[in-house]
């Protein structure tokens, strides 16, 4: 009997384990996304002060083109982590 409690002991550890995983991605999740809309914010913020938005336009603001860049990174990010789900 006593193997048997530490066999169920064991797997309720390993749920525990996964739950805890699963939250942990989910909050990375949250995260990379809250992280990903401040920057829509700020690109957006930087292109209407630059008064352009083609980002092939020799002009466009560099920090719009960075930003874009770590935008489009945390969004792969993000979907890497929801496969991983």
């Amino acid at each position: 009997m006593k193997s048997r409690e530490n066999l169920v002991r064991l797997k309720q550890f390993q749920v525990n384990e996964k739950r805890r995983q699963l939250l942990q991605l989910d909050m990375m999740i949250a995260e990379f996304e809250r992280m990903a809309v401040e920057l829509e914010l700020q690109i957006t913020a930087e292109e209407k002060k630059a008064g352009i938005t083609d980002i092939n336009h020799f002009a466009y603001p560099t920090f719009a083109k960075a930003a874009r860049l770590r935008r489009d990174n945390l969004r792969n990010s993000q979907s890497d982590l929801a496969q991983q789900r």
